[in-house]
């Protein structure tokens, strides 16, 4: 008797044992293996639908994801966005700690920095999407219009600094499209295009991994009024 009952409890541990085994072996699979780009904006659209609407929310934080992702990260989407403290992309997509290698500028400009953040993600950390997100109501966007159409003198309150950032998104009107009448939105999504132009141009790694279809860059506008993202196509 004694000895069926062992043979019981040596069964089920065995059997625990490997579904264990097999879980953990399928959570390091679905950790490691990187979706197709297009895939990814699928789950970023459906974040952003359950965002939108408030469904689904995330917010609590697991002990035990804090304690994996401190042994590694494996984002899905780069985020390259505003400062603005309106927009944080994790909670507009409505994901979780360690699914998104997020970039933040004052009007979502790119520059060295900014550069060598996301290729570091796209190369080391194998993150196959780039999203370009700007927003509406955006202030770095707004103080770039207003100052370019000053012609004479420079609007007093943009300092040197800041004229940095002014200066990156007005280079961005080259890319204007001249039929629309706002010229603050269209302001918005000519420096989104003109990042993304930036983006995929970025010779050699960020390119590299565009042609060989490791990586795709797109944009996006989102809009604080509506909590929703609009994707640009171009």
């Amino acid at each position: 008797m004694k000895l069926l009952k062992f043979s019981v409890i040596f069964v089920i541990t065995v059997l625990l044992l490997s579904n264990n085994f097999l879980m953990a072996q399928d959570h390091h699979e679905a950790s490691t293996k990187k979706p197709d780009p297009d895939t990814v904006i699928a789950w970023l659209k459906k974040g952003n639908t359950e965002f939108e609407k408030n469904e689904n929310i995330k917010h609590a934080i697991d002990p035990k994801l804090r304690m994996e992702l401190a042994k590694g990260q494996n984002p899905q989407a780069i985020i390259l966005t505003c400062s603005d403290s309106r927009v944080s992309p994790e909670l507009i997509f409505n994901k979780g700690l360690g699914d998104l290698f997020v970039v933040r500028v004052a009007g979502n400009i790119t520059d060295d920095a900014v550069l060598g953040s996301i290729e570091y993600s796209a190369e080391h950390l194998h993150t196959p999407l780039i999203v370009v997100m700007g927003h509406t109501n955006c202030g770095a966007v707004a103080a770039a219009v207003n100052d370019q159409n000053d012609k004479d003198v420079h609007t007093a309150d943009i300092n040197n600094l800041i004229r940095t950032l002014t200066d990156k998104i007005q280079q961005s009107v080259l890319f204007a499209n001249e039929k629309d009448p706002d010229p603050v939105r269209n302001a918005l999504v000519s420096n989104i295009k003109y990042n993304t132009i930036i983006l995929r141009n970025a010779h050699p790694t960020l390119s590299n991994l565009i042609n060989t279809h490791e990586l795709k860059v797109v944009g996006a506008v989102y809009h604080l009024e509506t909590g929703k993202v609009e994707w640009l196509n171009f």
